[in-house]
């Protein structure tokens, strides 16, 4: 559900001869190689070129500053216009100048900063800046290297093995990177994920031998060391292109950590190295979060699981876990027929909806969204809200526009958040109200009324009137428990029958 507006970019550790490979087309079979002193030369004077350029903050030559001139005019005179043409692959298209073909990428959409990128016809070389397109500046001269953007508002720019935080005024301020590794990523917030290569001796098949081979460290928007010698990093978003902007999801981050044996099969193609630290869970500030060790983890729809052996754990982003039946994306027997309807009828969250989890709070807007579009495809909408910090999804700016949905005071949604039985009834009460007008609530109370909040007591008696939500068996409501994915499309399926 989620679309992220800024571009991440991942960089593959390789030594010299890899990259000098990725630049000028030398292939894995040698292809190329003759030239080769002449290339390292080249290659020399333009990271030479390149950390000057960035040392000195102002050192663009004439011509460099009129390419990005003519490059800035022709998108402030024709805006950025998104690619469609590969869907799950956000991007933009390509504009022709000179002999360039420029690529440009947002990196701050409020204050309309971008980097251009410039790729000369004959493909020797990739060079970038960042502008400020709404005020026509460039902020950064041209360069050969990596950009990201950082936390509060800066950009990390990397030439040479050099990283330097980049203001929007252009002041650049000298950043040192654990290791003397690289930088791998940077999220939203400014959490930065470093690779480094470390030598150990590994077991084989045969023997033992020195391998050398990859660690991770992981920094904080300050570029402090969070946590140091990780072994595996759980990349949530490696095989989904509009998910590459998160390090942390739900608040947390699966790492392995501690390894004191290696193991390295004999033979190929592509030999994987096994070691025996299992997974754990830290949060924002490096702390370990959970108590168990798990041999596996996985993240689906923005839930974390583990498992201990065959046994699946459902975690939430306390590091508190709660054992998991492997059955939970099945609907409950009770609740199959109905549900089956409702996705006849458009309400449905996923291809692989966890029917038996609690709903979280965008999930639940996702199916609001649905229910309009069913009763009243030809609503009225209004501007869409502003963006939460945590959360700028389409859909549930579009629900909180119509009084829907709210965040909370710290400016936050909390999408991931799990919504419980009386703050659905809120909601629903409200989307009831948008669709069909108010209702008076109901005057038959619940046994357990005095544990509903008086925040929430008209709508779930609101809802109790309409038959759209009841209670759990023996008068009760149960106010405080979850919401599951099931009940709340049920919900919802009932919320379009009273059209």
């Amino acid at each position: 559900m989620t679309k992220f507006s800024q571009k991440i970019y991942f960089h593959v550790t390789v030594d010299s001869a890899e990259w000098l490979g990725y630049i000028y087309g030398i292939n894995s079979s040698g292809e190329g190689i003759g030239n080769m002193k002449k290339r390292m030369v080249l290659l020399s004077a333009l990271v030479l070129c390149g950390c000057m350029l960035i040392g000195a903050g102002a050192a663009d030559t004439a011509s460099q500053t009129q390419l990005t001139r003519q490059a800035i005019t022709h998108f402030q005179q024709s805006p950025p216009e998104e690619d469609t043409s590969y869907p799950g692959y956000p991007t933009w298209k390509t504009w022709q100048i000179d002999s360039c073909e420029v690529f440009p990428c947002r990196l701050i959409e409020e204050k309309d900063i971008w980097e251009l990128i410039f790729t000369p016809s004959d493909d020797r070389s990739r060079w970038i800046c960042a502008v400020d397109l709404s005020a026509g500046k460039i902020i950064t001269p041209l360069f050969n290297g990596s950009m990201w953007k950082a936390a509060n508002d800066q950009l990390l720019l990397e030439t040479g093995g050099r990283y330097q935080l980049c203001d929007l005024n252009g002041s650049l301020t000298d950043v040192s990177i654990p290791h003397t590794g690289h930088v791998l990523a940077v999220d939203d917030q400014g959490y930065v994920l470093c690779q480094y290569p470390v030598t150990r001796t590994v077991r084989t098949d045969s023997g033992t031998m020195p391998y050398t081979f990859h660690q991770y460290t992981l920094l904080g928007p300050d570029f402090s060391v969070l946590l140091d010698n990780i072994d595996e990093y759980y990349n949530v978003g490696q095989y989904d292109y509009s998910c590459d902007s998160e390090l942390f999801y739900n608040g947390l981050v699966a790492v392995r950590v501690g390894a004191t044996d290696w193991y390295l099969p004999d033979g190929g193609p592509w030999p994987r190295l096994y070691f025996n630290s299992k997974y754990m869970f830290i949060d924002h500030s490096g702390k370990i979060v959970s108590n168990a060790r798990y041999d596996e983890v996985s993240n689906e729809n923005d839930r974390w699981f583990g498992c201990h052996g065959t046994t699946e754990y459902l975690l939430d982003s306390n590091g508190n876990e709660r054992e998991q039946a492997n059955y939970c994306y099945v609907p409950s027997t009770w609740a199959e027929n109905i549900v089956e309807q409702a996705e006849k009828d458009g309400l449905r969250l996923s291809y692989h909806t966890p029917y038996r989890l609690n709903i979280h709070r965008d999930e639940f807007c996702e199916l609001a969204w649905q229910t309009i579009q069913t009763v009243n495809p030809n609503i009225n909408l209004p501007e869409p809200a502003q963006p939460f910090s945590d959360c700028d999804e389409d859909i549930v700016r579009q629900i909180a526009s119509l009084g829907i949905v709210t965040g909370y005071e710290d400016g936050t949604f909390q999408p991931t958040r799990e919504l419980s039985r009386q703050e659905a009834a809120v909601i629903l009460q409200r989307l009831y109200t948008v669709l069909y007008g108010k209702i008076e609530a109901s005057s038959t109370l619940y046994a357990d009324n005095g544990s509903i909040g008086v925040w929430a007591k008209d709508s779930v008696y609101a809802m109790r009137q309409t038959g759209i939500m009841q209670g759990v068996g023996a008068n009760r409501f149960d106010p405080k428990n979850g919401y599951t994915c099931e009940q709340s499309i049920i919900t919802m399926l009932r919320m379009t029958q009273k059209a």
